[in-house]
């Protein structure tokens, strides 16, 4: 396993995993994580990714936020995730519902720059093995 990042974020991705760090245009900084390939363009939250997800897979991505005056506090006061708790997922956090994914959102700071966790995970036996690995990319995660 090899560190991949850029624009100020990495993490280190479990093998097999396609883990993408990108900015559009002059934007912030945004971390791709799946357990599936990636597909070569997509937004920040993932919405070609997540309507061409296998089942039984996972999608994760980090984004940043400015919001003036706001870094550490409100809405961004957490600390970054260190885990995925699957009982955390639903399917009201999604951003397009499709049948068979659910989602998670976080919201939090890390080295002064406020950031959202947006995950989704298609249903499947494997999914407490893909929050796992995904919850160690997340412990490995660096923000510069």
């Amino acid at each position: 396993m090899s560190r991949v990042g850029a624009f100020g974020l990495s993490t280190v991705a479990p093998p097999g995993w396609d883990v993408r760090v990108f900015r559009h245009g002059t934007g912030h900084s945004t971390l791709h994580l799946a357990s599936f390939p990636l597909p070569p363009v997509d937004g920040e939250f993932g919405t070609t990714a997540t309507g061409r997800m296998p089942s039984d897979a996972l999608f994760l991505t980090l984004t940043e936020y400015e919001a003036a005056d706001e870094a550490g506090r409100g809405l961004f006061a957490a600390r970054p995730p260190s885990s995925l708790p699957l009982r955390e997922f639903g399917e009201r956090t999604l951003l397009l519902a499709r049948p068979g994914q659910r989602g998670l959102q976080r919201f939090f700071t890390a080295a002064g720059r406020d950031f959202c966790l947006y995950a989704v995970l298609s249903d499947g036996p494997r999914s407490s093995a893909l929050l796992s690995a995904a919850g160690r990319s997340l412990r490995k995660l660096q923000f510069v």
